[in-house]
């Protein structure tokens, strides 16, 4: 994995003194051919395929969610974990599992609940429409799910989030990087409602406290290095 990539994971997933600090200096910015700078999260997106000479066109993860209909995004390697994160500034809900995991098969209907009530909402087209689907309402929460025993996924989950039991739950938001991360088994399904009815309200007394800095480069060198608890 590309060494700037795996800094800027670790430095939205782990906790405060947990990995080196990473600071605007150490994070070299490279520059487009017009001349625009590019950040550290633009220089994982646009990087060349190993078979071609094109770039890759990054396409957010809520693009491909619209383009299925779906409510959960599939994150399949590390570098999906950083795109649903770094994509805008709503929580981000993130449940890892295991292919194997009873527990994990009877948690994953109720979490699905939850994704259809606070993920966006999309219009409705008939079989016979060529329209393509947009989002008619945006949802106050971001749902993925990560699979443990994939092959991509493994040493992230072993290495990196250091997720042991599952299913397990990590939150974050972009500003914040990580602000909750726990095993929630499907008896106590309800700890995962209310802790993201009870960040929604912190969230919104937040929002009328103070603006939002828009400088992506600073929000890439500062996830993380808050852990709200």
């Amino acid at each position: 994995m590309n060494t700037c990539l795996w800094l800027l994971l670790c430095s939205i997933i782990l906790p405060r003194g947990a990995t080196p600090f990473i600071t605007s200096s150490s994070v070299a910015t490279r520059r487009a051919d017009d001349g625009r700078s590019i950040s550290p999260i633009q220089q994982t997106q646009l990087f060349v395929s190993p078979t071609t000479s094109t770039p890759k066109v990054w396409v957010p993860p809520s693009q491909r969610l619209l383009e299925t209909r779906s409510t959960i995004f599939k994150i399949q390697q590390p570098e999906e974990l950083l795109d649903f994160i770094s994509e805008d500034d709503r929580l981000c809900v993130i449940k890892v599992y295991a292919s194997w995991c009873q527990a994990c098969k009877k948690f994953d209907l109720r979490y699905r609940k939850l994704a259809s009530k606070y993920s966006d909402k999309y219009t409705t087209t008939n079989a016979k429409s060529t329209s393509p689907a947009e989002i008619k309402q945006q949802g106050k929460i971001r749902f993925a799910e990560l699979q443990y025993d994939n092959s991509q996924n493994e040493d992230l989950c072993d290495s990196v989030l250091g997720t042991t039991s599952f299913p397990y739950i990590l939150i974050y938001k972009r500003q914040e990087g990580k602000i909750r991360g726990f095993h929630c088994t499907p008896a106590k399904f309800q700890l995962l409602v209310n802790t993201v009815e009870e960040l929604l309200v912190e969230d919104g007394e937040h929002e009328e406290s103070c603006g939002v800095d828009d400088s992506l480069q600073k929000q890439v060198i500062d996830l993380g290095l808050a852990d709200r608890r």
